[in-house]
C-alpha cells in the first residue's frame, strides 16, 4: 500500500498550478490588458510625497515656500504681510501665516502690514481621493511562486519534515518587507500655493502637495464650511 506522502505530490502540484494560472489572469487584468477595447492608462514612475502629520511639519514647509520665495527675487522688495482673517480660517491657516512670517524675517525680507506694492498671498485646497488599493503584483512574483513550490514539493519526496522549509522563508519574507516597506499612502492631500502680487500682476507663484491623514483634513479647512478657502492675503 503506498505511504501516505506518496499523495502529497499529487495534492500540491495541481493545486500550486492552479494558483499559479489565477496570479497570471490578476496579472493580467491588472497590468496591462493587451485585448482591452481602450487605451491602458500607464503609470508615472514611481514618486514620493512627503506626508503632514505634525505642525512642526508646518513649520518645515512654510520655511521652505520662504526660501523660495526670497531667492526667486535678485532685489527682493518690501512685502506687505497683513494679519490673519479671523477665527473662521483653519488652524492650519493661522499656523502657516505666522511659521510663514517667521521664515520670510529669518531670509531678511523687510515685512509690511500694509502700504506696499508686493502682497503675499497663499491658498490651500484639500483634496480626497478613493481609496487607493494597490492591485498591480510585483514583478517575478509567479517565478518566485514557482520556484516556492517545486523546493517545498521536492523536499516533501524526500525529507521527514518539509514543513521546516516554512520557518526560515516566513523569517525572510517578514525581514525583506520590512526593510523596503513604504509607509501607508493616505487618502487626502493638499494643495499649498503661496505668491506675490504685484500692482495687480503676478511675478511670482509656487505650488505643493503633501498627504494627510483623513481624520485630520478639519485642521485645514475653514470651520465654517468644507470647502476649499480661497486666496488669503497674508
Amino acid at each position: 500500500m503506498p505511504s501516505p506522502t506518496s499523495f502529497k505530490p499529487a495534492i500540491v502540484l495541481p493545486a500550486a498550478l492552479l494558483g499559479l494560472i489565477l496570479l497570471a489572469g490578476c496579472q493580467h487584468h491588472s497590468q496591462g490588458n493587451r485585448t482591452a477595447d481602450y487605451p491602458i492608462g500607464e503609470q508615472f514612475p514611481q514618486i514620493y510625497q512627503k506626508s503632514l502629520q505634525a505642525s512642526a511639519h508646518w513649520r518645515l514647509i512654510a520655511h521652505n515656500e520662504a526660501q523660495l520665495l526670497v531667492t526667486r527675487f535678485e532685489d527682493l522688495p518690501p512685502l506687505q504681510l497683513d494679519q490673519p482673517g479671523g477665527r473662521d480660517d483653519s488652524v492650519f491657516l493661522r499656523a502657516y501665516h505666522d511659521f510663514l512670517a517667521e521664515g520670510l524675517l529669518n531670509e531678511g525680507a523687510l515685512l509690511y502690514e500694509s502700504g506696499q506694492e508686493m502682497q503675499v498671498e497663499y491658498d490651500i485646497e484639500v483634496v480626497e481621493f478613493s481609496d487607493r488599493n494597490q492591485l498591480n503584483l510585483p514583478p517575478g512574483l509567479i517565478s518566485a511562486s514557482a520556484l516556492s513550490v517545486y523546493i517545498i514539493a521536492h523536499a516533501v519526496e524526500t525529507w521527514s519534515n518539509p514543513a521546516a522549509l516554512l520557518i526560515p522563508a516566513a523569517v525572510g519574507a517578514d525581514f525583506y518587507n520590512y526593510m523596503n516597506a513604504d509607509s501607508e499612502t493616505p487618502d487626502t492631500e493638499i494643495i499649498l500655493t503661496t505668491r506675490v502680487l504685484g500692482d495687480a500682476r503676478l511675478v511670482y507663484s509656487h505650488s505643493s502637495v503633501y498627504y494627510l491623514r483623513t481624520a485630520d483634513a478639519g485642521l485645514y479647512e475653514n470651520s465654517k464650511s468644507i470647502k476649499v478657502r480661497g486666496p488669503v492675503a497674508l
